[in-house]
This record gives structure tokens, sequence and C-alpha cells, in this order.
């Protein structure tokens, strides 16, 4: 994990999702945490501190290193790890921003540290001497979800955004000489919350008695962490559809409907590497949940300087306050050795809460030996992702 640089929203702070995390996983796991300096060092301690965690815990478990960063996304700047015989190799991604952050941001310093956290994933491999293969695609860890057999699935959206020259026939040879994938199973679409943030934002959403646009918050435009995920070599966890009437009012849920409905069409005409049939599991879909931003956020400063004018769209008015729709996603938990952490929302809608405990149940259901700890992860998906997004697991190295 990296440690956050900033909040996107000036009163959600990033931090305290971080404290929760650490206590819910310190007692059985390390933590490599990176930091840019030594006071980030000791405003990290002092926040577990607060929270509980034992001076014990942070001396044994907790590993900081110093590194040069800009954002809080690993799963995405991060390496991805291959287990390769007895040996862990890292896959080194190009890295552009998503497919908007070095195209369509104007502000320069966020274009810097996008081309800084390019490089990211080969300073860590770097620091853990880690042997590192190099890739001309543009790609992010939250993009692929593999069956650990051969089979990965990848949407579309997200590929040619970003590799618009790029044919699915070099594609698929380029993960299978990274990661030795014997199957793609190729997507389409993305969910309503993660939609590109300039080219298929913002949406048209009904409050009131009229219309009103509805940004998503510098989104990923089709990342399968959002809605799909292997639990066994061909059962999928796959967000539930929104029903046809919610999504004939509000396009948002519409979008989310026609991808998972679509995603559900393609997994019934394909199979794994192996030939197995998938099996569907339907999981809960958390409904669009709204947030107001304006000049105190930093989420706000940076989505008034996308530049929507360049496809003909109208630019964001630095002066009038916006309204997003949060990154928000149950699909997005992340699994450590025994622990599950997994989003809950009831405590910013209270109408999520049988949603929370329904999700808590089935991934229970799915995960039976495992713990699954909840925790309020809208500081993070006010910045465009979740849980899944700021965490990326590493291969035991040492004792």
């Amino acid at each position: 994990m990296s440690w956050p640089t900033y909040d996107n929203k000036h009163d959600w702070p990033a931090a305290e999702v971080y404290a929760e995390i650490f206590k819910a996983v310190l007692p059985t796991t390390y933590v490599d945490l990176i930091i840019a300096d030594e006071p980030s060092k000791q405003d990290a301690i002092s926040l577990m501190q607060n929270h509980g965690i034992s001076d014990q815990l942070i001396t044994s478990k907790m590993r900081f290193h110093i590194m040069d960063y800009a954002d809080i996304w690993l799963r995405d700047t991060g390496p991805v790890f291959v287990k390769a015989g007895d040996s862990t190799i890292a896959v080194d991604f190009k890295f552009d921003g998503w497919g908007w952050g070095l195209s369509f941001i104007k502000d320069q310093a966020y274009k810097e540290g996008i081309i800084l956290d390019e490089g990211l994933d080969r300073r860590i491999a770097q620091s853990q001497n880690i042997p590192y293969i190099t890739s001309p695609l543009i790609m992010e860890g939250g993009a692929l979800e593999f069956n650990g057999n051969g089979t990965l699935l990848v949407s579309e959206d997200v590929v040619f955004q970003r590799n618009p020259l790029w044919t699915k026939v070099a594609v698929e040879a380029e993960f299978r000489r990274l990661f030795g994938t014997k199957k793609v199973i190729w997507l389409k679409g993305y969910l309503g919350n993660d939609a590109h943030p300039v080219l298929n934002a913002p949406f048209k959403v009904q409050f009131g008695d009229g219309l009103q646009d509805v940004y998503t918050l510098l989104t990923t435009n089709g990342h399968t962490d959002e809605f799909i995920r292997f639990i066994n070599e061909n059962t999928v966890l796959l967000a539930e559809a929104p029903p046809a009437d919610e999504a004939a009012h509000n396009p948002i849920a519409a979008k989310s409907r026609e991808t998972i409905l679509k995603t559900r069409q393609i997994l019934q005409s394909s199979s794994t590497e192996s030939g197995k049939p998938f099996v569907v599991i339907d999981f809960p879909e958390v409904k669009p949940l709204y947030v107001n931003l304006d000049s105190n956020d930093d989420m706000y400063k940076l989505m008034t300087t996308l530049n929507f004018d360049a496809v003909g769209k109208q630019d964001i008015d630095e002066n009038v306050p916006m309204k997003g729709v949060l990154a928000a996603s149950y699909l997005n938990y992340f699994i450590i050795n025994d622990v599950i952490l997994l989003a809950k929302y009831a405590g910013y809608d209270a109408s999520m809460a049988t949603a929370d405990e329904e999700a808590k149940q089935k991934l229970q259901q799915a995960f039976p030996g495992k713990t699954i700890v909840q925790i309020d992860a809208k500081a993070i998906n006010v910045g465009g992702g979740g849980i899944h997004c700021i965490t990326k697991q590493m291969p035991k190295l040492r004792n």
C-alpha cells in the first residue's frame, strides 16, 4: 500500500480507511507501506496508535519504504506479481493515468504525478530484488481478473481505449508472454459509476423536477474488479443488474445493467481454458451513491481541470459545486490470507444496510473459512476506486 498524499474530499480523510485496514490485517499479515518521507511515517504510526493498534504490532508487522510516488492506487500502478516455478517475477505495464490522465487533465502537476507513478512498479520490484518483465501495453492491474489456471477476464473498453493500435490477437499474445494465459474472455462495457470521466460522462440524472449533470470521479472505464470476480476456477461473483425500472430513469444504472447483462451473456457462451462452463453467482450491486463536491475538495479541483472541451463537451465551471457518483462496489473486496476486506455503505446511506449485510453473507458463503471485515470505503470511492484498488498482495519472499 502507499500512504495517502491528499484527501479527495476535505472532510473524508483517506487515512482513516487505512487505519481500519491495518487494524484488520496486522494481526496475521505483514504490511509494506510506501511513504514519501519520515514525517509521513510518523503520521501513519500516530494514526495506528490512535486506533488502538499496539506498538508491538506496528514494530513487528509494518514495513515502511521511503519511495517516490504520487498516489494511492497500487493495484494499478504497482507491479503484477507472477509465480514462475519457485521464483517470483513482476510485470511492468505502461501507465497513462487510466486513459485520461495524460490526455485530458490540464493540471501539469497532476500529469507529472502520473509520469512518476508510471515507474512505481519498477521501483517496487527493484526494492524487493524481484526481476521484472517490461510490457509496451498500457494496462492496470485492476482490469485483469485471473482464475489462476490460465483464464483471464478483461474488458475491451479498457484495453482498446488505452491501446487503440493493438489487435486482440496481439494483446492475447502479450498476455500469454507475461502470464502464461491460455484463454482470454473479452468482456464489453463498464459500470455506470466507472465510466471514462470525459469520453463517457457526465450523465444526465433526474433530481426533483430537473436534470443534473453527474460526473464519474476519475474512474477507469471498465475495471473488472468493480463488477466480476473469480472465487474458483470456473465460478464468478457477478454484480446483480439494476432493475429495469431503475435503469429506465437513471442512465448510470442503465449503463451498469447493460454491461452486467452482456457479461452474463458472454459467460454463458464461453468456458474456461479447460472447457468448464462458468458458474455465475449473483452478488449485490451498490446503487448510485452521489456526493456533492466544491472548491474545498481536491477531487473537485482535479475534475475542473479535465478538458471536456476537447471532445465537444462543456468544461466544469470552477465556480459552481458539482455532483459526482461514488465508485462504490461490493466486488472491490480484497483477500489477504485469512481476512477479506469488504466495503459497507450504511454509514453514508442508511438504505444500504440490507445490501451491506447481504454482501457479507454471500461473500462468507463463497469463502467459509475466512474472516470478513467490513470497512466504510467512501473516502476511497470518492477518488475513483475502492479497497482492492489501493492494495496489492505480494507473494511471501522472506520470513
